[in-house]
């Protein structure tokens, strides 16, 4: 027994097992790697979702069917040379429960912060809670992108940020990577860009979401979390418009009566210093009768509100940190707000750095306040990318050394190749519905297999 609970001994047949896995994904990926870039002295490779070509050390091992499929997640066909980015260890991601964390420290199933993908046309994205769905360290070219507002965000170029663009929000907001941002007029990969007046004019706009805040540790700030505790609310409402349309209120309030000047007169001076907008709002609520010594006193019952947006009021929040703090439901904070918004004043390369590439369900996250896009390669617009380019891949395969193929015209043999492709993607995708359970010794078999054609390729070099 330990701390009152028995001791659960480990299982050594599930340790080896996991042990296998690791050692098969690393000697595959290995595999892959070198694989797709022989064809380039394994000092390159082409990316199979987006054709651009990029160094050795850039590329990751991309599956097309999730790597969760364990029936063919070491199957060569599923999986290609992909480019890779991301955000550095240290930029700090926000959670669910409203506190920052860097990047490094965040794990598969934790709750974070994030935004709507992508909002229905003419309407503003809405806040969500996302799910990690995967986390991996890698080492990556890292450029420092500089705002005016004076944060500076360490990132990879091919990175998604939300800005200003042809957008079908009523913010014009779009992803646009890292290196496609404007700074007068000039991007990341020497670009101009065209057009009246945009010629050494041209930058561009990111949204910053919230502000980094933490919270105050401070005698006021405790003393103020008790009071919105013990004599506060923190509650939203639904509110249904003329119009029919449906937002949401978000109140925070502490109620006190003047029958306490002293009490009041903190409250009101703590709320107001903890408030950004330095404004606050008293809501005479109703007259309290206190019967003392005999005598009837009236006394007037007041509601002393934080004012703001939302998210003025979630930084509120994060500074003096309630108990109540937990009944805050991120999506019923409406619609992004522009308030914070700021223009890239420089990006500059800054060496290989490690990076953490981070998925979740919603595609997006917030890091070091502004809304960011998943680091996967497979979002949408990625992923059909990908199953084009595997199908004229496989489809290239399937007629090697059949001179029948080699006989036709240059247009039939193309209709053959995505003929064949389609029906072998068809066949991976068909795949991830099979349940499969690797056992030890298959998973030894499989390294030794990929280990051997690594060998092979190495023989090569």
């Amino acid at each position: 027994m330990k701390n009152g609970g028995p001791i659960k001994k480990r299982r050594r047949g599930a340790d080896d097992r996991r042990t296998w896995i690791d050692k098969v994904d690393k000697v595959f990926s290995l595999y892959i790697r070198l694989r797709d870039s022989r064809p380039w002295h394994f000092m390159k490779f082409r990316c199979i979702s987006c054709g651009d070509v990029k160094d050795f050390d850039q590329m990751d091992a991309g599956h097309f069917v999730s790597r969760n499929a364990m029936a063919i997640r070491w199957n060569a066909d599923n999986v290609s040379g992909e480019c890779r980015r991301c955000l550095t260890p240290d930029a700090l991601i926000l959670m669910e429960d409203l506190t920052w964390k860097p990047l490094g420290e965040v794990h598969i199933m934790d709750k974070v912060f994030s935004i709507e993908e992508y909002p229905d046309r003419g309407r503003a994205r809405e806040y969500r809670v996302g799910t990690v769905t995967h986390i991996r360290r890698e080492i990556q070219d890292v450029y420092e992108v500089a705002l005016e507002n004076g944060d500076k965000v360490k990132t990879t170029a091919k990175h998604k940020w939300l800005a200003r663009g042809r957008g079908s929000d009523p913010h014009g907001y779009q992803w646009i990577e890292t290196q496609n941002l404007w700074i007068k007029g000039k991007n990341l990969k020497n670009e101009n860009k065209t057009g009246p007046k945009c010629q050494n004019s041209a930058t561009s706009v990111v949204c910053k979401i919230i502000d980094v805040v933490h919270q105050d540790f401070s005698r006021e700030a405790g003393w103020l979390a008790g009071m919105i505790d013990a004599d506060g609310c923190v509650c939203q409402q639904n509110i249904h418009d003329k119009d029919g349309t449906l937002r949401y209120g978000f109140r925070i309030s502490v109620a006190q009566c003047d029958k306490y000047p002293k009490i009041c007169k903190d409250v009101r001076k703590l709320l107001e210093k903890f408030t950004d907008n330095r404004k606050l709002c008293r809501q005479n609520m109703h007259k309290w009768k206190s019967l003392g010594l005999g005598k009837k006193q009236n006394y007037n019952l007041y509601q002393y509100m934080v004012t703001g947006t939302n998210i003025e009021k979630v930084m509120f929040l994060q500074k003096v940190r309630p108990n109540k703090i937990d009944k805050v439901n991120i999506e019923k904070l409406g619609q992004i707000r522009t308030r914070y918004e700021t223009r890239v004043k420089s990006i500059k390369y800054i060496g290989k750095q490690e990076i953490v590439v981070m998925e979740t369900d919603t595609h997006t996250f917030i890091a070091n306040g502004y809304a960011m896009h998943n680091c996967n390669r497979m979002q949408g617009d990625h992923l059909l990318s990908y199953r084009k380019n595997l199908i004229l891949k496989l489809g290239q395969k399937a007629i090697e050394g059949s001179a029948i193929a080699a006989a036709l015209p240059n247009d039939k043999r193309l209709v053959l190749i995505k003929k064949l492709g389609e029906k072998r993607v068809e066949e991976l995708e068909a795949q991830k519905y099979v349940e499969k359970k690797w056992t030890v010794e298959e998973l030894k078999e499989l390294y030794m297999y990929y280990g051997a054609l690594v060998l092979e390729l190495k023989k090569s070099f």
